[in-house]
C-alpha cells in the first residue's frame, strides 16, 4: 500500500480523534459518571493507534498505546484527578505534534522543535539510527515520561507534575490550534440529496433546451448553453465528492485472506493494486459481498496446497491480487490468483449433469464458462463445507453486478490461475448516452458501448445459417432486430436506407437496427418502477426533454446468449 495516498484521510481522522480526546478529557474533570467518558476516550485513543499503525507511524502508535494504558488504569478504578487529566492533555498535545511529523509536515515539525529547544535551527528533524525521526523520538519520550507520572500506585495525585498548557504560555504554534481546516466530513445522505437535485436540474435544463429550440430564440439558447456548462461543473464536483478510493474496501480483505488460508491449510499472500482508484460509494459498498465470494473461491478452489504447488514447480506461497483500474468509463475490479485454473472438464460435466449446457470442455468459450459458473445452484464441489459447495456464491456475484449495470469476465489458464473481472460504472446517477428511436419509443445506450452508428441499404443484409449479418469495412457483424429483444413491432420504413447502432460489449459486436438516431446526451438514471423491474436487460430509465420516458439498455444482459459468433466474409459470400 502506498501510504502517501491516504495521508489526507489519515490526517482528517486523526484530527477528529485528537479533538474528541481533548474535549473528553476536559469534560471528564466535571463528569458525575466518569466511566462512560473514559470508555469513549479509550475508544478514540485505540482508533488513533490503529489508524497510525496502518500508516506505519510507529511513534504515534506507541504514544497512543501508552495513553490507552493510562485510560485503562482509570477504567479499572483509578482515581480521576485534575493533575492526571492535565498530564493526559499534555500527551494529547504531543500526539498532535507527532501526527504533524508523521504526515510529513517537516517544516512545521522542525520549526516547532527549534521553538521547543530554544534553538534557531531545525535540529529536531535529524534522523535517528534505524531511520526514525529524531523529533518524533523526542516527542514520544516526553509522552512516556508524562504518563509514567500518573501510574495508579501513586497515592498523592496532586504531586504529579502537570505540563504547562501552550495556551497559558501563549506559545501555541499555528500547527496545532491554528491549523487551517482543509477538509470536512459530510453525511453521505446529504451528498445523495445534492446529487438528486443536480439530476433534477439536469432534467430541467434538457426540457428548457427543447423549449428554446422550438421557440428558435438564439439569446435563450446561448444562455442555456452557459448554464449547462455551470451545471456540468457542479455535477462533476458532486460526483467526485461521492467517489471513494477502492483501497478503503480492499484493506478489509487482509483478515479474510489470512483466515481462509489458515482454514484451508494454504499459504496465500494478498497484494493490492489500484487502491487510489475512485468508485461511487454505493457501487463500492455493494461490492463487498461479491469480492468476499470471489476471494473465498480463489483460495478454496483455485489455489493449490503448498505440496501441490511445490510439485508443480511453483512457490509454496500463492499470490492473490486484488486490483482496481479504469477501463473506458468504467472501473474494473479484479481478483486474480496464480493457482491451478478452472478445470473445464469438470465444469462441462457438472453443467451437462445439471442441464445447463451440453458443450464439451474444448468448445467452452470464456463467455460460456462465465455463464455456467454464475448460474444459481451450479457447483463443481463434491461436498458442501463452510466455504463452498452450495452453488450460490457466484450467482450472488452476478446478480449484484447486474443490478449495478455492470458485467463479469472470467479468464482462466490451466496451471496458471484465474482472473475474475467485475466491470462497473464509476457513477450511478448521470451518464452520457446515445438516444435512438424504435418505432414511437426512445431508448438509450451508455456511450461507452457504442462502436459507431451507420446506415445500410434496405435489402443489403445477408444471412449466415439463417441469421442476419451486416458486411462492413471492419468485418461481418451479426444483426439484431428490436422485435427479437424487446418483443415490439418494428417497421424499417419506406426509405432507401435503414440505420444501425453497432454495440461493442467488450466480448462481441452486434448491430441493432433502429428507426432513427437522436444523438448523444447526458441523462439522469432513474430506478425502474416496480412494474418494470423484472425486465431483463433494462438497467433504468431517464426523463427526456419532451417529458417522455426512455429505457436505458444494459447490452451485457440484453444480448446474452445472442449472436455468439461473428461470421467471416467468405461464409457470407458462399451462402449468399
Amino acid at each position: 500500500m502506498n501510504v502517501s495516498d491516504y495521508k489526507d484521510l489519515y490526517l482528517s481522522e486523526a484530527e477528529e480523534a485528537l479533538q474528541s480526546l481533548e474535549n473528553g478529557l476536559v469534560g471528564l474533570e466535571s463528569a458525575a459518571e466518569p466511566l462512560p467518558t473514559i470508555n469513549d476516550l479509550f475508544r478514540h485513543a485505540h482508533n488513533l493507534k490503529g489508524n497510525s499503525g496502518a500508516m506505519g507511524y510507529e511513534e504515534t502508535v506507541e504514544a497512543s498505546h501508552a495513553l490507552e494504558n493510562a485510560l485503562d488504569g482509570l477504567r479499572r478504578g483509578g482515581t480521576v484527578t485534575t493533575a492526571k487529566i492535565g498530564c493526559m492533555l499534555g500527551v494529547v498535545d504531543i500526539l498532535k505534534k507527532l501526527v504533524k511529523c508523521a504526515v510529513g509536515d517537516a517544516d512545521s515539525a522542525a520549526a516547532q522543535g527549534a521553538e521547543d529547544a530554544g534553538a534557531p535551527g531545525p535540529a529536531g528533524s535529524a534522523a535517528c539510527p534505524g531511520g526514525r525521526n529524531a523529533k518524533s523520538v523526542q516527542l514520544l519520550s516526553e509522552a512516556l515520561v508524562l504518563l509514567s507520572n500518573i501510574a495508579d500506585d501513586q497515592s498523592t495525585a496532586d504531586s504529579v507534575t502537570r505540563p504547562v498548557s501552550p495556551l497559558e504560555t501563549g506559545s501555541e504554534s499555528p500547527g496545532i490550534l491554528g491549523h487551517r481546516i482543509t477538509s470536512t466530513k459530510v453525511e453521505l445522505e446529504r451528498l445523495d440529496r445534492i446529487m438528486d437535485l443536480v439530476g433534477e436540474l439536469t432534467i430541467s435544463r434538457i426540457r428548457l433546451s427543447a423549449i428554446a429550440s422550438d421557440l428558435g430564440s438564439k439569446p435563450l439558447i446561448d444562455e442555456l448553453a452557459l448554464s449547462w456548462r455551470l451545471i456540468s461543473q457542479i455535477q462533476k464536483e458532486v460526483m467526485e465528492a461521492r467517489l471513494i478510493p477502492a483501497g478503503q474496501i480492499f484493506q478489509r480483505f487482509n483478515r479474510l485472506v489470512r483466515d481462509v488460508s489458515h482454514e484451508t491449510g494454504k499459504r496465500v499472500r494478498l497484494e493490492i493494486a489500484g487502491a487510489d482508484i475512485g468508485l461511487d460509494r454505493v457501487v463500492l459498498e455493494s461490492m463487498v459481498d461479491p469480492l468476499v465470494h470471489l476471494i473465498r473461491n480463489a483460495i478454496d478452489h483455485g489455489i493449490e496446497p503448498p505440496a501441490e504447488r511445490a510439485a508443480a514447480g511453483k512457490p509454496e506461497e500463492a499470490i492473490l491480487v486484488l486490483s482496481a483500474r479504469r477501463e473506458r468509463n468504467n472501473v474494473a475490479l479484479e481478483v486474480s490468483d496464480d493457482g491451478r485454473g478452472i478445470n473445464l472438464d469438470k465444469v462441462a460435466r457438472a453443467a451437462s449433469a445439471s442441464g445447463i449446457s451440453r458443450a464439451k470442455a474444448a468448445d467452452l468459450t470464456e463467455e460460456d464458462v462465465c455463464r455456467i459458473i454464475t448460474t444459481a445452484g451450479f457447483s463443481t464441489a463434491e461436498t458442501v463445507d463452510t466455504l463452498s459447495g452450495r452453488g450460490i456464491g457466484m450467482n450472488i456475484v452476478k446478480k449484484t453486478v447486474d443490478s449495478l449495470g455492470g458485467s463479469i469476465r472470467i479468464r482462466t489458464a490451466p496451471g496458471a490461475g484465474t482472473t475474475c473481472t467485475l466491470l462497473l460504472p464509476i457513477n450511478l446517477s448521470i451518464i452520457k448516452a446515445l438516444l435512438f428511436s424504435v418505432g414511437p419509443d426512445v431508448h438509450a445506450l451508455p456511450i461507452e458501448y457504442i462502436k459507431k452508428t451507420n446506415r445500410f441499404e434496405q435489402g443489403s443484409l445477408k444471412t449466415v445459417r439463417g441469421d442476419l449479418v451486416l458486411p462492413t469495412d471492419d468485418g461481418v457483424i451479426p444483426v439484431v432486430m428490436p422485435s427479437e429483444i424487446l418483443g415490439c413491432a418494428f417497421e424499417a420504413g419506406d426509405g432507401r436506407y435503414a440505420k444501425v447502432v453497432v454495440v461493442d460489449t467488450g466480448t462481441r459486436r452486434i448491430a441493432v437496427v433502429v428507426n432513427g438516431i437522436i444523438g448523444q446526451q447526458d441523462i439522469v438514471i432513474k430506478a425502474l418502477p416496480p412494474l418494470f423491474r423484472g425486465l431483463r436487460g433494462i438497467s433504468g430509465a431517464t426523463v427526456l426533454g419532451s417529458g417522455k420516458v426512455a429505457f436505458i439498455w444494459d447490452p451485457h444482459i440484453l444480448f446474452e446468449g445472442r449472436c455468439t459468433y461473428e461470421s467471416d466474409q467468405t461464409a457470407v459470400v458462399s451462402e449468399n
